[in-house]
């Protein structure tokens, strides 16, 4: 039997998957029959993320600038003037990694869903749609926003959920360093709205929070906001995203990773820098479990203690911050633009990274007369 299974077969347990198989038999459950479709990402991660994945990923453009579009139509830029984001290949980027994890050892089962764990005194047993199963030590749920894994160790459900649909379009922007967002209710209620140039075509999507309808309900229009309501489709995806932490990322002989896990930037909805942040950390609890020989929850919960130490703050000053912004009316967004339209928060925007992003925030609120000015809308943000 092996050592470990990990349910997913995309970058969460690709990675995990990879740190683990040096010294252990696993064996990776995915859905689907190969890693890296359907395509469910724009791709567009830090620097860092490129370093952290380490493989050699395709990277189709590279990012210096942001313009926002405000409610009315007010487009706030940001030159960071040095790399700040690039667009990957992300398809790509997901065969690399479950190359890596064969590479060590892992065996990839494709096209097999698991659809069920049960938890015994010396075992866990994983049950597959083709009717394998698979004794194990412990299993590794890294099987997205609808993980099974996740509801055996924790019934609640994400905290919030938002829904995307995203286009590659055939057109040429002049501006090939530039990232920009739409916000607003008629665009992207409850989230945003994108594009993102890399030479002849541009990647086109938008989000909506789960009350707020369908994302395909408002992509026309944007499309015809953003000029690109004639360009010929190329690709097309569509997918879930859950924001906010989960209360547990362990029980007996499972642990969680990724989306299941909650780990996801509640600004972005980005899962790749939280996700890779966190499994140096799976790795490390796993190795001590087996040497240990103890696998309760009470010995896996080292794990939730260390991967929050390491971004939970960031995660959970994220999820208020997109709580708040969701709570306000547009009116109130653009009322909020012409507070922090100066120079001090241009040169701390020009600073930021797209990691953290909550940081900057927390940073403009200790200038105190801006944070007096802004103070209507938090309570707005807060309390409505």
């Amino acid at each position: 039997m092996p050592d470990i299974v990990v349910v997913g077969g995309g970058p969460a347990g690709s990675m995990s998957a990879a740190m683990l198989a040096k010294a252990h038999d696993v064996v990776v459950l995915e859905d689907h029959n190969v890693s890296g479709t359907p395509l469910q990402c724009t791709g567009l991660v830090s620097p860092d993320v490129v370093k952290m994945s380490g493989v050699n990923p395709t990277v189709l453009n590279s990012f210096s600038k942001l313009n926002v579009h405000f409610p009315d139509g007010f487009i706030y830029s940001v030159d960071c003037k040095s790399e700040r984001a690039v667009l990957l290949d992300r398809s790509g980027l997901d065969r690399l990694l479950a190359e890596k994890a064969m590479d060590a050892g892992a065996e990839f089962r494709y096209s097999d869903r698991c659809i069920s764990c049960k938890v015994f005194k010396d075992s866990v047993t994983t049950v597959t749609e083709s009717g394998k199963e698979y004794d194990s030590q412990i299993v590794i749920g890294a099987d997205g926003h609808n993980s099974m894994v996740r509801r055996m160790v924790c019934s609640e459900p994400p905290r919030m959920q938002v829904r995307g649909i995203q286009l590659d379009v055939k057109h040429t922007f002049d501006d090939q360093d530039a990232i920009d967002v739409w916000l607003g209710s008629n665009i992207a209620p409850g989230f945003f709205a994108w594009t993102v140039p890399y030479e002849d075509t541009v990647r086109i999507g938008l989000c909506t929070e789960w009350s707020c309808g369908i994302p395909a309900d408002f992509l026309q229009t944007f499309l015809r906001k953003a000029g690109l309501s004639e360009s010929k489709v190329i690709q097309r995806s569509s997918g879930k995203v859950p924001i906010g932490l989960q209360s547990r990322t362990y029980s007996d002989r499972l642990l969680l990773l990724g989306d299941s896990a909650g780990q996801v930037k509640p600004i972005s909805g980005g899962g790749l820098y939280p996700m890779m942040a966190s499994a140096p950390y799976l790795a490390q609890v796993v190795e001590g479990a087996f040497s240990e020989n103890d696998f309760s929850a009470r010995y896996l919960s080292r794990y939730q203690k260390l991967w929050k130490k390491e971004i939970g703050s960031e995660l959970k000053h994220g999820f208020t911050l997109r709580r708040m912004y969701n709570n306000l009316r547009d009116d109130e967004l653009d009322g909020i633009r012409r507070i922090i339209d100066t120079p001090f928060v241009h040169d701390l925007a020009s600073t930021a990274t797209i990691d953290n992003p909550s940081s900057m925030v927390l940073k403009a609120l200790r200038n105190i007369p801006m944070a007096m000015r802004l103070m209507p809308y938090l309570f707005k943000g807060l309390f409505r």
